[in-house]
Formats: C-alpha cells, structure tokens, sequence
C-alpha cells in the first residue's frame, strides 16, 4: 500500500503574524493576560524560526513565565493553565470580532506548538467595509483607520519606510484603549471606509532630499472631510536610525492624537457637549471623565459619575468605564466630597474589577495605584507602578500618572524622572505632574523651587493648587502673598482647617513633609488641626 506524503504545515510570513497579534491586542472580544499574549508571541516565534521541536513545558516555564532550572511541571502547571486559558481566548475571539480575520491560529490540545490557517474570503471592498461596520457598531466607541504613508518622491526605496512609520504608529495608537484602530492596504480604495462606522483617518506622506526625510501626518474627520490635525516630522537620511525614528515620531503622533486631551478627544467632545446623562453609551461617559479631569469642577464631577454609573450597567464588560468610575470615587475621598458612604472601599473595588477586565490597560494599572496610595498600601502602590509602567514603557501614554504616583509613593529616583521626560516629550502632559515635583522640592527643602511648581499649577477650581501656593509663600516668609492665596483655599474648603490634615496626609505619606506643609500654612494663618 503506498503512503501519501503528509502535507506541508502553512506556515504565514512574519508580516502577516505581527498584523494577527495587533489584531488581537486590539479587540474587545480577545480577553487574553499579558502572561497568555507572552506564551502566545512565544510560541509562534519559535515555530515561525523552524524550532517548533523546542516548544516544550519546561522550555516554556523557563524562557517565558521565568521559572527556575528546577522546575516541576507536575508540581507547578503554570503552562498547561495558560496555555488552556489562551485556547478559550482564541476560540472566543474567532468566533466574535476575528471571524473573518485572514488569519487563524489555533493551539490544539496536547502541544503547545500552533497551528496557521488561511481564512479563505473574497477579497472584495465589500467585505472590508462590512467588516469595518461590525467592529464599529459594535464596540460603539470611536474608530480610526491608519493608512500607510504615501512615497511621493521617485525613490523606490522610501515606499518602505511609509508602511513601517504606519505599522509602528498603529502599535502606539492600541496602547489607547479608548479607540478602535484598524489598518487599510495602501491598495483599497477610501470608498472601503464607511464613515458612518469609522470616524478618523490617519495619512500622509513621505519625500526625501538630500540630507532628511521628510514625514508630513494627518488626522481627518471621514464624516465631514475635515482636516483636524496635521504636523510635520523629519528623519536623518540614516538607514541605522529608521527604526527608533520611526518609534519616536510614532510616539509623538498617537499622543497628540489620542491622549486625554489629544485632537479625537477634543473634536467628539464638541458633539457631546451639553447632552444630559440620559441615553449615553460608553465612550461618552468617558468623555465626561476627560471633561471633569480639564476643570473639576462640581458639574463636572457629578456629569461624569453620573455617565460612568450607568456605563457600567449597560457595558459591564468594559474595563476603562471601570477604571474611570474608580477614579472619581477616589477622588471623593481625597477631595472630601461630602455626600457619599466609605467611597475608597468603592473606588478599590471598582479599580480591581477594571484591571481584572482589562489587564494590559495601562490607565487601569494608573488607577489602582492612586487607589493604594491613598490607602496608606505604598508597596502595593509601588508593585502596580511597576507593573502598569512595563506595559508600555517607551509610550507617552500613561508616563505623566506613573511618574507622577511614583514620586509620591516615595520613589524619588525614578517618579520626578519620568516625569521631566514627560515634560519634554509630550505637549500634553498632565499639569498634575507639578504638584509631585512640588512635593519633591518640599522633601529637598528647597522652597523657592517648590513655590516655581506652584506657579504652573492650572486648576483654579482645584483648593490643592492654593493649598501648595500657600504652604510655600510661608515656608518663604512671603507672608502677605501667602494670606491671599490662603484666601482663595478657604474659600473654596472652608472646613480646610478642621479637615486639613486629613486632605494633606492624602498625597503627602511622609509624616516630615506633612509638618512642612502644616508650618507653611500656619505663618499665613491657617491653622491646620
């Protein structure tokens, strides 16, 4: 009898794998831990590099979960349980947002080694639009498609370059859980695009003269045509720095674009602004938290936890609604806003329950930090920084908060670091950030510079920025100056005196620091209990 030969395992090029994972960490429906993504990666690299042979318990345990040479997977089964929770991930995601993906990878039962399918669709427009439509209608929160950048120089050599600055800026853009990021083929036409489905378009192009190359990157509203945002960027002519060029302008464009105060917040703000509560999806309700975070304001306040309560109703599965909902509980505990019952306890909950749901959001690691800072919890305060900032390390993300939480969480080093290369990088850092160098500054006793802090300081609204003013001018000797802006803290916290100490021992956990800022209110007359 003869034996037909065994048919060749398909296996993608690496191209095709990357843009499967950046689908994966896209998606809502993907409920994969940072621990199944790292198996995940692992597995397909070593099998993609024909060393399929050494996906093995133990070299999985060593190389990817870090256990030691003496490892025991019949004492510690840490792979078999990741590799079973990733299994569901994936089957679950194709049978959701990945159903018409181009590519399948499954891990079968007793390997861990994976296995690549081609998944045979036509490839019409059609397709691609109804595909973008499905992710839309159903996520309900904003989209933006990222085109590769257009080569309009005769050098063949730059169409390269286009399509990379995009992939690279498409990885950055998925650090920002609040929108949907998908990819068009520089050879499907703008009529694939639904604009009733996909809000954004991000484009450009790229040319090149004899010593830079020259980026130029755009924002467009598809509804309207408008052009929202546009900058220009150049590149040394240097094949060695393409990559970290790329990175940095890759950084540079998703903050601008898709941070808090970034253009896509600001332009859907506009449409939402004045709307009750009522009837309001999900990514509305986070609009609102951006809002309160501008002013803090009462009516800011209240608009957004009013929003967030009923997200989390109708969109329990959402971890940022979560994680925001976290935030403003926190923050009736440490601004003393009346009214409310044991709201850290509330604010812990909620925080964990929006880690739990969205486990590589590094704005849900931010939270739950301030969360245990404010419950006195530094090493777990500490423990989730670190974590929160491994998620993505490079992003200008979330490195105004982690900076900012590091410092006063007593990381002295590496918290007002972070947060001057925030400064220098990102337009638009948290203002926040001061009153941590304030604080550090205080700890140097260096009382002129912590009175600088103080001068950036832009809440008004906020009795934390007339408190540091305050504190400092009196340390200084600046007495008259003092009292006016002690003025302007009483005014807005009349209680301050009674409740001062409590507020103050909030951000500031180092009992020496305390007493300097309870000195410095005392020489302007705040006599703090």
């Amino acid at each position: 009898m003869t034996e037909h030969p065994k048919t060749k395992p398909y296996l993608p090029s690496e191209e095709e794998t990357s843009a499967q994972i950046q689908r994966f960490e896209a998606s809502p429906d993907f409920k994969a831990s940072p621990q199944q993504m790292a198996l995940l990666k692992y597995v397909v690299e070593q099998t993609l590099a024909g060393r399929a042979d050494r996906i093995k318990g133990y070299t999985v345990a060593t190389e990817v979960f870090g256990r030691q040479a003496d490892f025991d997977q019949n004492i510690d089964p840490i792979v078999s349980i990741q590799a079973s929770r990733l299994r569901r991930a994936l089957a679950h995601y194709y049978d959701e947002d990945g159903i018409n993906d181009p590519l399948q990878i499954e891990i079968p039962k007793g390997t861990y080694v994976p296995e690549f399918k081609r998944h045979q669709t036509p490839a019409t427009v059609s397709a691609t639009t109804n595909k973008i439509i499905g992710i839309a209608v159903k996520s309900s929160w904003p989209a933006v498609i990222v085109r590769p950048l257009k080569n309009i120089s005769r050098d063949p050599e730059l169409d390269h370059w286009g399509i990379g600055l995009a992939t690279e800026l498409a990885n950055e853009l998925n650090r920002y859980s609040d929108i949907r990021v998908m990819t068009l083929h520089a050879d499907r036409p703008e009529s694939a695009i639904d604009p009733d489905a996909v809000q954004f378009s991000i484009s450009g192009n790229v040319r090149r003269d004899r010593t830079v190359i020259k980026i130029s990157v755009r924002l467009m509203a598809l509804q309207t045509g408008r052009l929202i945002w546009s900058e220009s960027y150049r590149a040394p002519n240097e094949a060695g720095n393409l990559i970290a060029c790329q990175e940095e302008i890759a950084r540079s464009v998703a903050v601008k674009i898709a941070g808090e105060n970034g253009h896509i917040a600001k332009t859907l703000k506009s449409r939402f602004k004045g709307r009750p509560p009522k009837h309001m999806d999900a990514y509305e309700a986070v609009l609102r938290y951006y809002e309160y975070n501008l002013n803090y304001t009462p009516k800011a306040f209240a608009s957004a936890l009013a929003a967030l309560e009923k997200a989390v109703r109708i969109d329990p599965e959402c971890g940022q609604v979560w994680s925001m909902r976290a935030r403003l509980y926190a923050s009736m505990y440490a601004f003393d806003i009346p009214g409310y019952q044991n709201p850290l306890a509330t604010a812990l909950e909620s925080a964990l329950h929006g880690v739990r749901l969205s486990p590589i959001d590094q704005r849900a690691g931010v939270i739950l930090t301030f969360v245990h800072l404010l419950r006195n919890d530094l090493p777990a305060g500490l423990a989730e920084a670190k974590r929160a900032l491994e998620l993505g390390p490079a992003s200008l993300f979330m490195l105004d908060g982690i900076g900012y939480l590091l410092t006063l969480l007593g990381d002295w080093e590496r918290g007002p670091a972070l947060i001057h290369d925030v400064i220098q990088l990102n337009p638009f850092y948290g203002n926040y950030v001061h009153y941590a160098l304030w604080v550090d500054r205080l700890r140097q006793a260096d009382y002129e510079m912590a009175r600088q802090e103080t001068l950036k300081l832009n809440q008004p609204a906020l009795f934390w920025d007339h408190l540091a003013r305050a504190a400092s001018l009196g340390l200084l000797g600046q007495i008259d100056d003092g009292r006016r802006a002690a003025a302007e803290l009483l005014k807005l916290k009349p209680d301050f005196e009674e409740r001062g100490r409590f507020l103050i021992q909030c951000y500031i956990k180092f009992d020496d620091m305390v007493e300097q800022v309870v000195r410095g209110l005392a020489a302007v007359g705040v006599d703090v209990k």
